[in-house]
């Protein structure tokens, strides 16, 4: 037969809702929740069932269905009730095998140390703190944290194969080679770098199984005595490192300060052979000196010049005063191109006192240069002074580079295994077993 959508919609509240059929007080509340009234509800309940499509088993079915999760829930509850002896039973073997087997299982014991990583030398006497104070100086970043350096250390192959000598740990993990032994000893070892700033050195040492008590001293023992060597250790392996880094700054710096000797006297020879070549004992106040004295030559002719014009007005071309008048402006004009040109006299710029002053300006540009290269060797030569000794002190330094905070400890306590927890998560598996094993055994379906 076939359904109209009103009808299959209501067919499917049945099917989701079976109390609605027999059930005013279900139906009434179904109505209102999908905008029904309880009374078309009815109605189209009992047309379905007029049609056949509605019958008695098919309520029974649905009924069934819905109740089968309470039903079978209410079966269970006697049924472990029943086996309530038998519960307990394995509960209780569970639970002696489990205390026996956490009393059994190797206890950890961990000891650890904190340490005060060491601050970089940037002090004022250190390259990068002269650096810095050089314009643009700023724009070098600088650090003081070596934690990082400090964890590479720590977790080097060089440090942890010492480890494993010192404590003969190839024996103690049973370990075939010594790749075999760093595994299980970084399996066993943390390195951390907590917010202060600080690094925590912990080693964890287990004992046998079915260990006796000196089973539990010696593995005691043995982390504190680790933790002591790892912290022992870092301090020579970062002192060494510093050392050789110490020597290679200090070759370096020696290397550099003996090639500036050389080159602040090659400046300071420079310097001299051309003041003896051009008798640069002061150029400023021998280029004044030239000048006036010029000036004075200048005026002189100028004069003369005055002179010889008055004459040729009242005198005869060939009076002798005309005459020492021309040549005496001739040895004024020859004297002013010496000074100007340096001509005229055979070695006068190597003789004369004062230079030519057409050669002034060329002169005054090289004297400047070899100065400057004079004070810049002498400046480097300063710096590599105070350098070169500064290297040579902290290559003899031996101070320890790692301040030990607090001491490893032998520990009174295990940190590990977890006995309750390990005892808790056993018990609950086997009472979810015994039920799994009981509802099996009884046939019954949740």
């Amino acid at each position: 037969m076939k359904l109209t959508p009103h009808e299959k919609t209501i067919l499917e509240l049945i099917s989701k809702h079976p109390d609605i059929v027999n059930n005013p007080s279900a139906r009434k509340l179904i109505a209102k929740q999908y905008g029904f009234t309880e009374k078309t509800l009815r109605n189209r309940i009992g047309d379905l069932k007029k049609y056949g499509v509605l019958n008695n088993d098919y309520t029974k079915s649905t009924s069934q269905k819905f109740h089968s999760n309470e039903t079978n829930i209410i079966k269970i509850i006697p049924l472990l009730w029943n086996k309530r002896t038998s519960i307990i039973k394995n509960l209780f073997i569970v639970s002696i095998i489990t205390i026996f087997f956490v009393f059994s299982i190797p206890k950890t014991y961990t000891s650890s140390a904190l340490l005060m990583p060491p601050t970089s030398e940037t002090g004022s006497g250190s390259i990068m703190g002269a650096l810095s104070n050089l314009p643009f100086g700023g724009l070098m970043t600088q650090t003081n944290d070596e934690s990082l350096s400090i964890l590479a250390i720590l977790k080097s192959r060089t440090l942890f194969e010492k480890v494993i000598k010192r404590f003969n740990l190839m024996e103690f993990y049973h370990a075939p080679n010594i790749d075999k032994a760093l595994i299980a000893l970084s399996n066993n070892t943390a390195f951390n770098v907590k917010e202060e700033g600080t690094i925590s050195i912990s080693v964890d040492v287990a004992t046998d199984w079915f260990h006796p008590d000196e089973s539990e001293i010696k593995a005691k023992t043995l982390c504190t005595d680790m933790a002591i060597y790892f912290a022992e250790q870092l301090d020579l392996l970062n002192k060494s490192l510093k050392t050789e880094q110490a020597s290679f700054h200090r070759e370096f710096i020696g290397e550099r300060y003996r090639k500036n000797l050389v080159d602040l006297k090659k400046a300071e020879d420079s310097l001299q052979v051309f003041q003896e070549k051009h008798k640069m004992v002061a150029l400023t106040e021998q280029t004044s000196a030239t000048i006036e004295a010029a000036a004075v030559l200048k005026a002189q002719m100028l004069s003369n010049e005055v002179k010889l014009g008055v004459m040729l007005g009242v005198l005869n071309h060939n009076h002798p005063d005309i005459e020492n008048i021309k040549k005496e402006n001739s040895e004024l004009s020859k004297k002013m191109n010496e000074l100007e040109y340096g001509t005229g006299v055979i070695n006068y710029k190597k003789s004369n006192l004062f230079p030519v002053l057409a050669d002034v300006p060329k002169l005054g540009i090289e004297l400047i240069r070899l100065k400057r290269e004079v004070e810049i060797q002498n400046t480097l030569f300063v710096f590599l002074t105070q350098q070169y000794e500064e290297a040579k002190i902290k290559e003899a330094k031996d101070t320890p580079t790692v301040q030990i905070l607090d001491y490893p400890q032998i520990p009174h306590q295990k940190s590990a295994p977890k006995r309750v927890l390990i005892l808790i998560i056993c018990l609950s598996i086997s009472m979810f077993a015994n039920i799994l094993f009981i509802l099996y055994r009884s046939e019954l379906k949740i």
